[in-house]
C-alpha cells in the first residue's frame, strides 16, 4: 500500500459493463430489455436481449453474457457469459472486449490470467473505453504479468480521465499528487529516462486539484479525500481558477481539458 500524506492508495476495480445504447435498427426490444433490468425482471430482459442477440446484434449478446455472469434470469454460468462475450468481441464491440478482460483478470470462468486480460483491455482501449484504460493503469501501476511501470500506468489513467471514467480521474490525480509516473527532464542522464520520485510540483497540485473534483462530480466517494488533500497545497486565488477550469472540462466533454 502507498500513501501519500494521510492517504492510502485504496484498491479499486473497474466494473463489467452493461450496453445501455445501441443502434435505431434495434432499439424497441432492446429499451425493452433494459427497462426490464431496471424493474429486476431479469427473466423478461433476457428473452428481450435473446432474440436480438440470435440475430446477431453485439449489443444484446453482451448484455446476454452479463445477465448469464451475474445469474440475472437465468442460472449463473461464466461459460455460457464468455460464449455471448467472446460473439460479441468477434463483431468489435469494445464493451464485449473489457468484460472479457474482467474475467480473465479475476479467473471468472477461465484461469485467472493477467496477460490475455490485459490483452482485451488493450483492444477496447484502442476504441476509447475508459473503464479498460483504469484497468490497464491498475496492470502497470502495480506489475500484474508485467515489470511496474508507473510512467505507463500514469498515461493510461490520464487517458481514462480524458474520456470520464471517474476511477481513472481519482487515480491520475493521485498519481499526479504522488509525483509518480513522470520521466526525468534530464535526457542526458546516463540512467536514461528514470521516474522522478520527488513529489509533485505546483502544476501537478492544481491540476490533481481539479481532476480530483472532476472524480468527486462523477460520484466517485473516494476522490473526496483527495479533493483537500490537494487543495492544502494550492493557493487560495488558484482554487477559483481550478472550479473554472472543471466546469469548462465538463461542458467540453474534457476535449479542452488540461493534462500531462
Amino acid at each position: 500500500m502507498r500513501k501519500i500524506g494521510g492517504l492510502t492508495l485504496l484498491a479499486l476495480l473497474a466494473k463489467v459493463l452493461l450496453l445501455t445504447k445501441v443502434s435505431p435498427v434495434i432499439a424497441e426490444p432492446f429499451v425493452a430489455g433494459l427497462n426490464a433490468i431496471d424493474r429486476k425482471h431479469y427473466a423478461t430482459a433476457f428473452r428481450s436481449f435473446r432474440s436480438l442477440a440470435e440475430q446477431g446484434a453485439a449489443e444484446a449478446q453482451n448484455n446476454i453474457g452479463f445477465l448469464y455472469q451475474n445469474g440475472f434470469g437465468v442460472r449463473r454460468s461464466y461459460a455460457n457469459a464468455i460464449t455471448w462475450y467472446t460473439r460479441a468481441a468477434d463483431q468489435g464491440l469494445p464493451q464485449a472486449e473489457h468484460n472479457l478482460g474482467m474475467l480473465n483478470y479475476h479467473g471468472h470462468g477461465v484461469s485467472q490470467n493477467f496477460t490475455i486480460a490485459k490483452r482485451w483491455f488493450s483492444r477496447a482501449a484502442k476504441q476509447n473505453l475508459g473503464p479498460s484504460h483504469y484497468m490497464l493503469g491498475r496492470i502497470f501501476y502495480k506489475g500484474e504479468s508485467t515489470a511496474e511501470n508507473p510512467e505507463r500506468a500514469r498515461t493510461h489513467f490520464r487517458d481514462g480521465a480524458k474520456l470520464g471514467d471517474a476511477r481513472s480521474q481519482y487515480m491520475y490525480s493521485y498519481m499526479l499528487l504522488a509525483g509518480e509516473g513522470k520521466q526525468d527532464i534530464n535526457e542526458n542522464s546516463r540512467f536514461g529516462p528514470l521516474f522522478n520520485q520527488q513529489g509533485a510540483t505546483e502544476e501537478e497540485y492544481k491540476l490533481a486539484l481539479v481532476w480530483s473534483k472532476l472524480s468527486a462530480r462523477n460520484g466517485y466517494e473516494d476522490a473526496k479525500e483527495l479533493v483537500e488533500y490537494a487543495r492544502l497545497h494550492v493557493d487560495r486565488d488558484e482554487i477559483d481558477v481550478t472550479e473554472m477550469i472543471v466546469e469548462r472540462c465538463i461542458e467540453t466533454e474534457y476535449k479542452n481539458c488540461p493534462a500531462i
